[in-house]
């Protein structure tokens, strides 16, 4: 749609010509049906396809991407996940990546070790959480081939076993430390629903409510991971790269543990909750 409107009168700047791309299926393999968040697909979903825009000088650019925009985890019931499960995946994939030879912090061109590590499995994770960033351009979203708001961006939500003890404000080496115990989950702009945003999985961080997120087992090659729990470089802070990626169901608890239910989508809780100011995504 947007290429024919380019067409007529839209300036390139507003409305890029992307190349062509695969899109999002709608069945997955066996038949079996997507796990969107939302069946309803969003304005991203008419420009960027499952491989984004990959970095061409990373050759692992582009199936890390695929990856990233999978919503057909192989499972059918999702496994449980925790923070020692992540450690010890980490520990897996880094030794495989010693014997291939791979550059830390650059994505694998051929994913087949971490296929075999669990990547694409479909988990389950209940636990707390840390922080979430509203993040900016990535190859995964087309970088700057689309417009720079934030229904174009993913989500980057830091998970924790116990709810978080430091606060924003303490000196950095504190919460920082605090984070290097976490792992990631990402919520992508495909499919996203519209309550789902870094502003209402604030309110549940700040709230100390506990979170069930459900969504494909992902490891993403492009980072580095905390080391003696202190944050390396500029890369985000955790101690694992394996992630939830992309999340399919978020769940609030609004009381209690939920251990004999009582569960309810982060969209239901938002709609129930004040209005949230949303942050802008900024460069």
């Amino acid at each position: 749609m947007c290429k024919r409107f380019l067409q007529i009168v839209c300036p390139i700047i507003l409305c890029p010509i992307l190349p062509a791309q695969q899109q999002f299926p709608t069945t997955c393999a066996g038949g079996r049906t997507p796990h969107f968040p939302n069946n309803l697909p969003t304005a991203i979903d008419q420009q960027c396809g499952l491989v984004g825009q990959p970095d061409p000088r990373q050759p692992g650019d582009g199936p890390q991407n695929q990856g990233k925009n999978n919503f057909c985890a192989d499972s059918v019931a999702p496994k449980p996940t925790s923070l020692a499960k992540v450690v010890s995946l980490q520990s897996a994939a880094e030794m495989q990546e010693m014997q291939r030879r791979l550059t830390p912090g650059q994505p694998p061109p051929d994913r087949t070790f971490l296929k075999n590590l669990g990547e694409g499995d479909l988990v389950i994770f209940e636990g707390f959480v840390f922080q979430a960033r509203q993040e900016c351009k990535e190859s995964v979203n087309c970088g700057r081939a689309v417009l720079n708001v934030n229904a174009s961006h993913d989500i980057h939500i830091s998970l924790i076993a116990q709810p978080r003890r430091t606060k924003p404000s303490d000196p950095p080496p504190l919460p920082d430390r605090e984070e290097c115990t976490s792992f990631v989950a990402e919520m992508i702009p495909h499919h996203r629903p519209s309550h789902w945003t870094a502003c209402n999985v604030n309110a549940v961080a700040a709230r100390r409510l506990r979170v069930r997120v459900i969504g494909q087992q992902f490891f993403d090659g492009s980072h580095v991971p905390c080391h003696n729990g202190m944050p390396q470089g500029t890369n985000p802070k955790r101690v694992s790269l394996w992630e939830i990626h992309p999340i399919y169901s978020f769940e609030v608890c609004p009381q209690g543990n939920c251990g004999s239910g009582g569960w309810i989508p982060l969209e239901q809780f938002a709609a129930r909750s004040p209005a949230c100011p949303e942050a802008r995504c900024t460069e």
